[in-house]
């Protein structure tokens, strides 16, 4: 077994889902990103970190020689008897070449709704959603927030033979056989816009959209939902109610949102505590002052972290989302169409009791899925207790 070989059959057996091979001052070290976060594997002196990146270009056709101008391919391997996709970028810095490996491994893609984490009230709302397919879905939250993982699972719930499925996508990152999907190539003109309106011409019943990132992908993607279609699509947005907010900035209309927004669902990633070593910990002074200060409740009881053989001495295994899922009704649209601002939206929301992030976020720490620490560093907080919306 090669060099390369070893390390991306390692990587995969830990659960990576990329790998780093860094440049440093004395020679490269090699990092996995396991559950989210990057752990050291192994250093290695300067000569052998070229040859393994020789080796890295070698196998995924990258010309041999200095790379001036970063480089992507993607290649397909078979790892421990696995059948992995690899995208493979590498960039010049200024103390060598730099090489990221994204492991996509087709066997991990989350194909059922119940999978994703959601409160029971909340999968039921999406599984309506998918149902009746009425209008455009938004899944918002920041980058790796696992938007397109949630994207991937609605699509297996409803593609069916009898559905015409199209994607739009940067990059495709997993290949569904029966689902026709469009990389975007912005070096031949082919953008997210220019996707959406080729995937129209071809009497689709669904488009999905990768990412809402410009006034035109928004415009087509709206259109498309306000002529019928179901449409797909994810927007980076620090809410659910920010994401009106974030179409009104791409010079949507209102009437143009309530005409095609349905159900937005807004989503975090966790690590999920080790089921073999957590254990039950005390509620303290700065968990109870945070969710006082958010006017949410206190879990009765928080979990801690530990560490042992099943997750490599980390505490953790595996991810989870944490959510909220708003789906509008006629007062939302009410407010919409009068061109309301986020603080009226989100109080309505408030009086309505609705369920934001933070109450499925104490659900999920009261049940030992989570830690305090991995809530408390997302930064999250409700809107109405801070400056930004307050009543």
């Amino acid at each position: 077994m090669n060099q390369i070989d070893v390390i991306f059959s390692d990587a995969a057996n830990s659960r990576a889902t990329d790998i780093h091979i860094d440049p440093v001052m004395d020679g490269y070290q090699i990092r996995y990103r396991i559950d989210g976060k990057l752990r050291l594997n192994r250093n290695l002196k300067k000569s052998a970190g070229i040859s393994l990146i020789n080796q890295i270009k070698a196998a995924a056709g990258i010309e041999p020689g200095t790379a001036f101008l970063p480089k992507d391919e993607r290649i397909k391997l078979s790892i421990s008897g696995r059948s992995l996709d690899l995208r493979i970028t590498l960039v010049p810095c200024i103390s060598g070449p730099k090489i990221a490996i994204r492991l996509l491994d087709p066997n991990n893609v989350i194909r059922e709704i119940p999978q994703l984490g959601l409160q029971p009230e909340d999968r039921t709302a999406l599984e309506e959603w998918t149902r009746s397919l009425n209008g455009m879905i938004l899944v918002t939250g920041p980058t790796s927030s696992g938007k397109t993982t949630t994207l991937y699972s609605l699509l297996y719930e409803i593609a069916e033979e009898s559905r015409h499925v199209v994607t739009v996508e940067d990059p495709v990152e997993y290949e569904i056989d029966g689902i026709n999907q469009i990389q975007v190539d912005n070096r031949h003109n082919l953008d997210f816009a220019e996707g959406v309106k080729t995937a129209l011409r071809l009497d689709p019943d669904c488009v999905m959209v990768g990412e809402i990132r410009a006034h035109d992908a928004a415009f087509e993607a709206v259109n498309a939902a306000v002529q019928g279609h179901v449409v797909m699509a994810t927007l980076h947005s620090r809410d659910m109610v920010s994401a009106v907010t974030r179409l009104r900035n791409y010079d949507i209309e209102n009437h143009q949102i309530t005409t095609a927004l349905g159900v937005v669902v807004n989503q975090r990633l966790v690590r999920k505590l080790c089921d073999h070593c957590r254990k039950k910990g005390e509620v303290t002074e700065s968990t109870k002052t945070f969710f006082e200060s958010n006017r949410v409740s206190i879990p009765e009881t928080l979990f801690l972290p530990v560490g042992c053989e099943h997750c490599a001495n980390s505490g953790y295994f595996g991810r989870t989302g944490i959510f909220e899922i708003w789906n509008l009704d006629v007062s939302d649209y009410e407010l919409i169409l009068a061109n309301q601002d986020e603080k009226a939206i989100r109080n309505k929301l408030k009086n309505d009791n609705h369920t934001f992030i933070l109450h499925d976020a104490a659900k999920k720490l009261a049940d030992g899925t989570t830690s305090f620490d991995e809530i408390k560093v997302l930064g999250l907080d409700l809107p109405w207790t801070t400056g930004r919306a307050s009543p």
